[in-house]
C-alpha cells in the first residue's frame, strides 16, 4: 500500500525540499496505481511534516474506483489512469510517492488560471524556486524540468487515456519559456511574450539567458569568452537586462559587458527594481522594442489590461511579501543553498 502526494502538496514539496539535498530522486519505473488505496490513517502516518510538508489539507491521487477521503487535513483526488509513465513520480520515503514537477504542473494548471499556470511553468523550468512558506524571495536550484519534458509528459498521459488538467496544461505550457533565473526575469518576460489574449505586450517568443560568444575584440574588452543576455532575440540582436542590484554590484564590469555586447552588435536595454514596482516606467523602456521585435498576430492588450497583467505576474511572483516564517520545511544545511531575500 503507497499513498502519492499530489498538487499543491506536492507542489509545496518541490519547493521545500531543495533538489541540491538529493531527497527526491525520479522513480525510473512506471507505478500501477492500484497499490495506491491510502485511507486517512495511512496519509497520517506517513508523517509527512518530516518530508517538508506544513499545509492542510494533504493533496493526494487515488484511482477512479477508490472511495474519497473524507477528512477535513485529507483531500483526495480520483483519475482514470491506471499507471504513471515512468519519471514521472518522485520518491520520498518507503510507500510515498510524489507528483513530480511534470505531473504537478498539469495537475495544478487544472487548479488555477492560465496565467497562474504560466507563471509555475516559468520556475519549474527555471533555475530559481520560491520558498514553501508565503513569503517574497527565492533560492536558487537547477532546472527541475523543461517545456520539451513537461510536453513529453502530457503526450505520455494523453496515451493512457488522459488526466485532468492536461488540456489546460499544455494550452498554459505554450507560454512558459524555459531558463528564467530570478521572479523578475518571469515578470517581464512573460508580460512581454504573452498574447493579447492573456492581456500581454504580444512580442514573438523571447530565449531567456541567451548565451552569447563573444569574437576577440569583445572577449578583451570582458576578459571572458561569453556573455548571456537576461531577455533575448538573438534574431535581432536585442536585449533586456534586469538589474537586481545583488548581481549587479560591479557597475564598471557591467559597462564592460555591454560594450562588447555592443561590439558583437547587440543593442541592450536596462530596467531596475523601482521599474519592475511603476508600471508606467517600464513601458517606456518596453516602447524602445517597437520595430525592433515584431509583434504576434493581435498585437498588444490594450495599455489598462497589461498594467492588469503585470500587477497578476507580481502577485504570483510573491513581490512584496515579508519574511516572517522560516522557509523550508526540512532541515537545510547553512551554505548548502543560496537565498536571495
Amino acid at each position: 500500500m503507497a499513498i502519492l502526494v499530489s498538487h499543491n502538496t506536492a507542489l509545496e514539496m518541490l519547493r521545500s525540499v531543495p533538489p541540491q539535498l538529493g531527497a527526491l530522486p525520479r522513480v525510473d519505473h512506471p507505478v500501477a496505481l492500484e497499490g495506491v488505496r491510502a485511507r486517512a490513517r495511512d496519509v497520517h502516518a506517513a508523517n509527512l511534516r518530516e518530508l517538508g510538508v506544513r499545509r492542510s489539507p494533504t493533496h493526494v491521487l487515488l484511482p477512479a474506483d477508490e472511495r474519497e477521503i473524507r477528512s477535513a487535513d485529507v483531500r483526495s483526488h480520483r483519475t482514470r489512469l491506471d499507471v504513471v509513465p515512468e519519471g514521472l513520480l518522485l520518491r520520498a520515503a518507503p510507500g510515498v510517492y510524489v507528483a513530480g514537477p511534470e505531473l504537478c504542473f498539469i495537475q495544478m494548471a487544472g487548479v488555477t488560471s492560465r496565467v497562474g499556470a504560466v507563471v509555475l511553468g516559468y520556475e519549474l523550468c527555471g533555475e530559481y524556486a520560491h520558498f514553501s512558506e508565503l513569503v517574497s524571495g527565492y533560492y536558487e536550484r537547477e532546472p527541475l524540468t523543461s517545456v520539451a519534458r513537461i510536453s513529453a509528459a502530457i503526450d505520455a498521459l494523453e496515451g493512457r487515456g488522459g488526466l485532468r488538467g492536461a488540456g489546460v496544461a499544455r494550452a498554459a505550457l505554450e507560454w512558459v519559456c524555459d531558463g528564467a533565473r530570478s521572479p523578475m526575469e518571469t515578470v517581464v518576460s512573460a508580460e512581454m511574450y504573452l498574447p493579447r489574449e492573456l492581456q500581454g505586450l504580444g512580442f514573438v517568443r523571447p530565449e531567456l539567458n541567451f548565451d552569447v560568444a563573444l569574437d576577440e575584440v569583445a572577449a578583451a574588452i570582458t576578459g571572458t569568452r561569453r556573455c548571456s543576455v537576461d531577455v533575448a532575440w538573438p534574431a535581432r540582436r536585442r536585449g533586456l537586462e534586469y538589474d537586481s542590484r545583488e548581481f549587479h554590484l560591479d557597475p564598471a564590469r557591467d559597462l564592460r559587458r555591454r560594450e562588447a555586447l555592443e561590439h558583437m552588435g547587440w543593442t541592450i536595454n536596462v530596467i531596475d527594481l523601482d521599474q519592475m514596482a511603476d508600471h508606467r516606467e517600464l513601458m517606456k523602456t518596453v516602447a524602445l522594442f517597437e520595430g525592433d521585435v515584431e509583434r504576434q498576430p493581435g498585437g498588444s492588450a490594450p495599455p489598462e489590461e497589461v498594467a492588469q497583467l503585470h500587477a497578476r505576474l507580481l502577485r504570483a511572483t510573491r513581490c512584496g511579501l515579508g519574511l516572517e516564517r522560516a522557509l523550508f520545511g526540512v532541515p537545510v544545511c547553512r551554505g548548502s543553498v543560496r537565498l536571495h531575500l
